[in-house]
């Protein structure tokens, strides 16, 4: 009697149809959890980017700025809106300038006296917004008191604490690609003090509408 053997199986087989839709859902599965990381990963460092880009743009903007208003030695202290633009006037030993911000775009003009006509504005920063309902300028004269405190603990300075010079804090907040950055920048006009005269001359360089 003959001794009747399985024959081992030659591994030709391959994969049936239900092992392959199996694995194919697999794969999709995880190709959609790696897709979904990359496309965070990458939404991040747009993000990050897309802000330190507006830091920069703002900063180099308004950096301009220091050197005007830290020398100026009279700043408005009228109410800086006129329509639909802002407008704030300072002056320098040697001329009138002019801050506007006018539909998200903030200027300087320069003029000297006796003249009231303010030069072309040159642009500073476009794509501005306001901070919610706050003025983009704000002026603090000699006398203020807008940093004291019940007690040091709560603001750094006490109760008493007043200011020697006049002081200009500009807030916007700036747009760059999707990105909002919020700026508050606050300058010192360094030649002022508490017996700069309320008025000047280069005030005359503001529209009356």
């Amino acid at each position: 009697m003959s001794d009747a053997r399985e024959t081992p199986g030659t591994g030709d087989e391959g994969y049936s149809l239900v092992d392959l839709i199996v694995a194919t859902g697999i794969m999709v599965v995880i190709m959609v959890i790696v897709t979904g990381a990359i496309t965070e990963v990458y939404r991040d460092v747009n993000r990050t980017d897309g802000i330190s880009i507006a830091r920069d743009q703002l900063g180099n903007s308004f950096r301009q700025l220091d050197k005007q208003l830290r020398y100026a030695t009279w700043v408005t202290t009228t109410d800086p809106k006129v329509g639909n633009a802002y407008y704030l006037e300072f002056a320098t030993n040697t001329n009138c300038q002019q801050l506007a911000f006018k539909n998200g775009v903030l200027t300087r003009a320069v003029w000297t006296l006796p003249g009231t006509t303010p030069g072309t504005p040159q642009t500073i920063a476009t794509n501005l917004t306001l901070t919610g309902s706050t003025p983009p300028f704000t002026v603090y004269v000699p006398g203020n008191k807008p940093y004291a405190g019940a007690s040091p603990g709560l603001s750094g300075v006490g109760p008493s604490y007043e200011l020697e010079h006049s002081q200009v804090r500009l807030r916007f907040s700036g747009t760059v690609g999707t990105t909002n950055l919020p700026l508050d920048v606050l300058f010192t006009a360094q030649n002022t003090n508490r017996n700069t005269p309320a008025a000047n001359d280069c005030s005359k360089g503001r529209p009356t509408s």
